[in-house]
């Protein structure tokens, strides 16, 4: 059975903390990690679950830059982890600055650039 990929931006891994507001039931807050993210989202592991459909106000701090990223993202997916404890989850940006954007991506990208290059 296969799955197919509707993701329009190729997801790269990242290691990046924000802090958390669940808007939805759940209305939890906390720390969270960010493993991987997108033109149009975030691959996250939530401590605790967070429902589908759920929106998240989002405090990103990106290494080297002192001035905080925000933005509110939808919970599209949750799973529980199946190895470690917490939640695993896939979020779509629903509102971000389109410099802080442009902030988040420029990190992202240049991390990436670097282990391709380190690679080589």
């Amino acid at each position: 059975m296969s799955t197919k990929e509707r993701r329009k931006y190729m997801r790269i891994s990242t290691d990046l903390k924000a802090e958390y507001w669940a808007k939805g039931p759940s209305m939890l807050t906390g720390s969270v990690h960010i493993r991987d993210c997108s033109r149009e989202g975030f691959g996250v592991s939530f401590p605790d679950k967070v429902g589908k459909g759920e929106h998240v106000d989002l405090t990103l701090r990106v290494p080297g830059d002192n001035i905080p990223i925000f933005a509110t993202a939808e919970v599209t997916w949750s799973e529980e982890g199946k190895r470690a404890k917490g939640v695993n989850a896939g979020m779509k940006i629903i509102t971000i600055k389109p410099l802080d954007l442009a902030r988040l991506l420029d990190f992202v990208y240049s991390r990436w650039l670097g282990g391709i290059r380190e690679a080589l």
